[in-house]
């Protein structure tokens, strides 16, 4: 009996991010479109110095599932090459990944995310982002706000 229910138990822990969030939204190394909701947790969007680019980096929390989205916004005409070498999630201060999102080229016009791996936590922690962009050689630390779980 103590068996089958930590078994079952094993298993919510799986499955719970998948119900509350549609399945997790795991796209790293590559970039895709972002639609933004509520449960993104974003820092102010950074100027590129030379271009009309903007890059962002979010928190998103939902109950108790969390990732990091570093986005990039090319307002200009003309495309840009872009990466996010580091996409780091820390939990209460501590750094639980730094994922790779690859160089890409962005078109005039769009917006992109790279979407690293979602995680469950637990209620008291407090989750925040860093993301390292490169956009047109031009190199830029941006963190997210920090965000406390289930809120």
């Amino acid at each position: 009996m103590v068996r089958a229910l930590k078994a079952l138990l094993s298993l919510s822990v799986l499955i719970v991010p998948f119900i509350l969030l549609g399945g997790t939204a795991n796209a790293d190394p590559y970039w895709q479109a972002v639609t933004k909701t509520n449960k993104f947790h974003c820092s102010a969007q950074v100027p590129h110095p030379s271009y009309n680019v903007t890059v962002q980096t979010c928190v998103v929390v939902n109950s108790t599932a969390t990732q990091a989205v570093v986005i990039v916004a090319n307002h200009g005409t003309a495309a840009v090459s872009l990466e996010a070498p580091h996409v780091e999630l820390y939990v209460n201060g501590t750094i639980t990944y730094d994922r790779n999102c690859l160089a890409s080229t962005l078109s005039g016009g769009y917006t992109r995310a790279c979407f690293a791996p979602t995680q469950v936590r637990p209620c008291s922690a407090v989750m925040h982002a860093w993301g390292n962009f490169i956009v047109q050689g031009y190199a830029v630390w941006v963190r997210s706000p920090g965000r406390q779980m289930c809120t």
